[in-house]
């Protein structure tokens, strides 16, 4: 039982990406990978060039979504590096799905 209730659980966390993720279709890149995974949340460009978002899943989809967001990318876009929060339980979603913010 124990191990069905963890499974269940959600956490949350912020990240920013940053290398030439502007202009190379990295939030619609990134959109779909978050659907695929199911997990919610959102992301944005920001005016220093990056994008930055928040992510909410089950801890496996979240960590798979980091490291995609770390390594896979666009195909046009370079990441530099990626920055995540730590990851915090939370008891339920606050997004419906996974949206880019203008």
């Amino acid at each position: 039982m124990a191990s069905s209730a963890v499974a269940k659980s959600l956490f949350a966390c912020d990240f920013e990406v940053f290398g030439r993720v502007q202009g190379v279709f990295f939030r619609k890149h990134t959109e779909r990978q978050a659907n695929r995974l199911g997990v919610r949340g959102w992301c944005m460009n920001t005016r220093k060039g990056t994008v930055k978002g928040k992510l909410e899943a089950p801890l496996p989809q979240l960590n798979e979504m980091k490291n995609w967001l770390e390594t896979k990318k666009s195909p046009s876009s370079i990441i530099e590096k990626a920055t995540f929060t730590a990851a915090k339980e939370i008891p339920h979603y606050t997004f419906s799905g996974f949206s880019i913010k203008r």
